[in-house]
């Protein structure tokens, strides 16, 4: 949980964990062994030190990327059928095969415009606004630029809040997969990754970090543990300053690059731009009607504060996975992801959950958001009623 306007971590939770009492002093050599050996890794702390596959939460960066280069309008209505069918390509002149991309939903959603896509999180949606499609979305984002557009956001750079675990997640790229892979990059990547999946890997702290940038109107604020720094004598020698990482909107962190996906993303020199303030709002709107009547309505319809989030459902095929046979081509395993942030208006905290293997984000994730968001504020109104002379 992070307060999105100062960066300050209000709760960070790592589970599972171990006995601090029991690290104290003499640490017992059978349980540090039992630790090491917990296939779970209880020692590494997983809000930061984890790279997991990011799912639709991932989103984000996909609806603010597509909105600033045009591929849609805020009132464009694209057709979201089961499922989007391409023809596969590695390389200008291949042929291709067909191959088949679904959405979550197997009714699909019909037409969504762009609110609808964020509040309904349509994989069909966001394929689209990534690779493109037919003469509906003549060109989509492409990964270069959605590259550019999630690290603007926060991902794939370490966030430096100083822990010795943190690890900068993955924003793949073609020459980053002819390198690792030795294979070309080919469009139905592309697609994959505009829904965070494919070699997409993020830590839970990016993707709060991810949120709050836009909660806080594109202001992405260094995350800190630290509010302060006392002497012995409890007198303050560093005080709590917020620290402003960049601004989106004002800093021309968006690359522009020439169209070269089949070689790598070549950027041109001396050409960037910025987020515009009003695609910002956009996605703000969308990520509040998510939790008006998107994916966050159910869980959220009893919370009487006005709040906006993303949900996410990342399949994955991990080692623990393969050795329990559980991945199944077209139907793998799932972690369950949610990102929130409160009031709507003036965000005072953002909370992201993440549990492995949970499932849906929906109804696994976003209740212990919800119960965050929720504790936050109670605690918040007795501090208030106890000041109150």
């Amino acid at each position: 949980a992070m307060n999105p306007k100062t960066g300050e971590i209000l709760a960070m939770v790592s589970y599972p964990t171990y006995e601090n009492n029991r690290m104290a002093r003499l640490i017992p050599a059978y349980y540090y062994e039992q630790l090491i050996q917990d296939p779970a890794n209880p020692l590494l702390n997983h809000a930061v030190g984890d790279n997991l596959p990011a799912g639709s939460v991932f989103k984000i960066s996909t609806a603010v990327g597509a909105l600033n280069e045009g591929v849609v309008t805020p009132d464009q209505v694209l057709s979201t059928p089961p499922e989007l069918v391409i023809t596969e390509k590695y390389y200008a002149n291949d042929p291709g095969k067909e191959r088949s991309f679904p959405d979550w939903n197997p009714a699909g959603f019909g037409h969504l415009d762009f609110l609808g896509g964020i509040a309904n999180s349509s994989n069909v949606y966001f394929y689209k606004l990534g690779g493109g499609y037919k003469d509906e979305v003549p060109e989509g984002l492409g990964i270069c630029r959605l590259g550019t557009y999630a690290r603007a956001l926060g991902y794939g750079d370490y966030p430096g809040i100083g822990l010795p675990d943190e690890e900068k997640g993955l924003i793949p790229d073609p020459k980053w997969k002819r390198i690792t892979h030795g294979e070309g990059w080919s469009t139905g990547d592309t697609y994959i990754s505009s829904v965070g999946q494919g070699y997409v890997l993020a830590t839970p702290l990016q993707v709060l970090m991810s949120a709050a940038t836009i909660a806080n109107d594109g202001k992405l604020m260094q995350p800190t543990l630290i509010r302060e720094i006392l002497d012995s004598d409890g007198n303050v020698v560093q005080p709590f300053e917020p620290k402003v990482k960049w601004d989106i909107t004002k800093d021309n962190l968006i690359q522009e690059y020439y169209d070269t996906t089949v070689r790598g993303c070549e950027p041109i020199e001396g050409k960037t731009k910025n987020v515009e303030e009003w695609v910002v709002k956009k996605v703000q709107e969308g990520m509040r009607q998510a939790v008006i009547q998107g994916t966050l309505a159910k869980e959220f319809s009893q919370v009487d504060i006005a709040a906006a989030g993303k949900t996410g459902t990342a399949e994955y095929c991990d080692k623990y996975a393969n050795a329990k046979n559980l991945c199944i081509p077209g139907s793998w395993p799932s972690h369950a992801w949610t990102v929130a942030y409160a009031p709507y208006e003036d965000p005072e905290i953002a909370v992201v959950a993440f549990v492995y293997n949970g499932g849906e984000g929906a109804s696994v994730a976003a209740p212990i958001v919800r119960q965050v968001i929720q504790a936050y504020f109670e605690l918040k109104t007795i501090d208030i009623t106890l000041e109150t002379p």
